[in-house]
């Protein structure tokens, strides 16, 4: 009998501990630990509205990635639709995140005006260029002078295929399969040559020389000639765009010419490689003609002195 009641204390006291012990922890999850704006901010409330923030970026991820598999089943929807669908689909899904946070939390939105009062001389400094990115990006997707898939040139040393549009930054995979990270902001403030904004066709000048002495029209006739029996397949003719062998300039050892052709197609992407093929075919038909190509050269004239 006396086994019994200590067994039964023994099972009302581990009870109460555990009551005890989860009252303690609903208190503490539940306890006030700041305000912000006289609304009481517990730990409780932060797990679940982190818990909210979580579940958001992997439903983003999620929804990114669904599109882009359905997107690029279709071919009447372009690669840059797709990215568009895919990121705003996703930072929607991050905002509407972002104020269900808000709401678990308790923090009314008016409540937030001094905090964005505070927030907005942060950005005047430190938050600019992020800002300055983030409306560069928004601008980019909406108005597509550069989309994804785009071939473009940003400086003599940088130009590639357009990756991605992001809200902050623009990936670039150059031609050594390099990808650079942009920020947005400099296809809005600076120059950018877009190679396939409307169409696969491009020029491309090739410079070369020949020595004093050869007929100009002669130079023009044989490179003319040569390029026509090329069998150059990548090579467009129209009305307005045609090939052609221009005279630049008289140099000092050299007479200067530029040939001018018109490329189409995936070509164009591999502007050296391109200009490469033509500058071995002006070589050769030179070389075949007897057309001397002149290298520079400097003459020393010595003087004898008298002893």
């Amino acid at each position: 009998m006396n086994v019994e009641n200590t067994l039964d204390k023994a099972g009302v006291s581990t009870e109460y501990d555990f009551y005890h012990l989860l009252h303690i922890i609903i208190k503490t999850l539940t306890e006030p630990m700041f305000s912000i704006n006289n609304t009481q901010i517990s730990l409780a409330k932060l797990f679940i509205a982190l818990a909210v923030f979580i579940f958001a970026f992997i439903l983003g991820g999620f929804y990114k990635v669904q599109i882009n598999k359905r997107v690029s089943k279709k071919a009447n929807i372009s690669s840059s639709t797709q990215t568009i669908l895919a990121n705003m689909g996703y930072y929607l899904i991050i905002v509407i995140a972002f104020f269900i946070m808000l709401n678990i939390l308790g923090i009314n939105l008016s409540s937030l005006a001094l905090v964005a009062g505070a927030l907005s001389v942060g950005i005047g400094f430190g938050l600019q260029n992020i800002v300055s990115n983030f409306v560069s990006g928004l601008i980019l997707m909406f108005e597509r002078s550069v989309k994804v898939g785009d071939f473009v040139e940003l400086s003599d040393s940088l130009r590639g295929r357009v990756l991605d549009i992001r809200m902050r930054s623009t990936i670039i995979s150059t031609n050594a399969n390099i990808n650079v990270i942009v920020p947005n902001q400099n296809f809005i403030e600076n120059n950018v040559i877009n190679w396939t904004m409307h169409d696969m066709i491009k020029r491309f000048e090739i410079p070369f020389g020949v020595a004093y002495g050869t007929k100009p029209q002669v130079v023009v006739d044989i490179i003319m000639r040569a390029v026509e029996d090329s069998g150059v397949t990548d090579l467009y003719k129209d009305n307005e765009k045609t090939t052609r062998v221009v005279m630049t300039k008289m140099n000092n050892s050299s007479v200067d010419f530029e040939l001018f052709v018109w490329i189409k197609g995936d070509n164009i992407l591999r502007p050296k490689r391109t200009i490469s093929r033509f500058l071995i075919l002006i070589y050769d038909t030179l070389y075949e003609n007897g057309i001397e190509i002149p290298f520079p050269q400097m003459d020393i004239h010595m003087k004898e002195q008298k002893s």
